[in-house]
């Protein structure tokens, strides 16, 4: 069997957060996934944040999940690369070529079937990066609405430009080259970043579905109850609203996205 790697970062703010309802209720739904398999979660931990000077303190609660869950395995001591650290260190970190590695972000709760079902993604799909939530379908006929933008909640297989990491994206871990570090540092988000690098190297990028939740067909119905809270993801957790991404959009700092649609990497 391939390794299977779930992988995310996080905050200063949050890594501190004792009450069940923050960030603990991520890192449980992690731990209590239905997957038959053995998989590992890599929880990539910065000795500061770099946008603000945050020192990270790793708590004695964090440490104890990790000694009673050998899956679950802190990394610390590593330089913030923002966003983008939630993967890019367990990429270099895991050499199996057919691994299967799984982005995902701290601040959702995720469904258990979430593992599971990405792990068949890749075995159905081939040379494909899948995700529950995109931008822009490569088909622009393919809803004829506000769908062919905001690619989330759908109800069939849809290839997009742009996938987005906070409902999951599974990747082969053998799509990322050594040139993949010259993309560190080209974004602060890592949504367009490897998107452009899937772009660069020819990965094609799709927007799935879970069979086994209500399919929401028509627009009406999608404006209802579409949104975040659709397959992998449950609910939040508890936690401070202007921190992570929203500091750089606060701040008005690029993501850069035209420089990759100039390199022919995005549309």
């Amino acid at each position: 069997m391939e390794k299977v790697v779930v992988t995310l970062t996080t905050l200063p703010s949050r890594i501190t957060q004792e009450y069940d309802e923050g960030i603990k209720s991520n890192i449980n739904s992690l731990l209590n996934q239905d997957y038959e398999g053995e998989y590992e979660i890599h929880f990539n931990v910065p000795t500061f944040l770099k946008h603000t000077g945050e020192e990270y303190i790793i708590p004695d609660w964090l440490r104890e999940i990790a000694k009673d869950n050998p899956k679950f395995k802190i990394f610390s001591g590593l330089e913030d690369l923002g966003p983008i650290t939630k993967s890019y260190y367990t990429i270099q970190r895991v050499l199996d070529p057919e691994a299967i590695i799984i982005v995902c972000d701290d601040d959702l709760v995720y469904h258990p079937g979430m593992v599971k079902e990405q792990v068949k993604n890749q075995y159905k799909y081939e040379n494909t990066a899948v995700g529950y939530d995109g931008s822009r379908a490569e088909d622009p006929s393919v809803f004829n609405d506000v769908r062919n933008h905001f690619v989330v909640s759908i109800y069939k297989d849809v290839y997009v430009n742009i996938l987005q990491h906070y409902k999951t994206i599974s990747y082969r871990r053998k799509w990322f080259e050594p040139d993949f570090a010259e993309f560190i540092g080209k974004s602060w988000n890592d949504d367009i970043l490897i998107s452009a690098y899937m772009g660069k190297k020819g990965i094609k990028k799709l927007v799935t579905f879970y069979e086994n939740e209500e399919q929401l067909i028509t627009l009406e119905q999608w404006q209802e109850k579409g949104g975040v809270t659709t397959f992998p993801v449950l609910r939040h957790t508890s936690h401070e609203g202007q921190e992570g991404c929203n500091l750089y959009r606060q701040a008005q700092i690029d993501e850069n996205y035209m420089e990759f649609v100039h390199a022919g990497y995005l549309k």
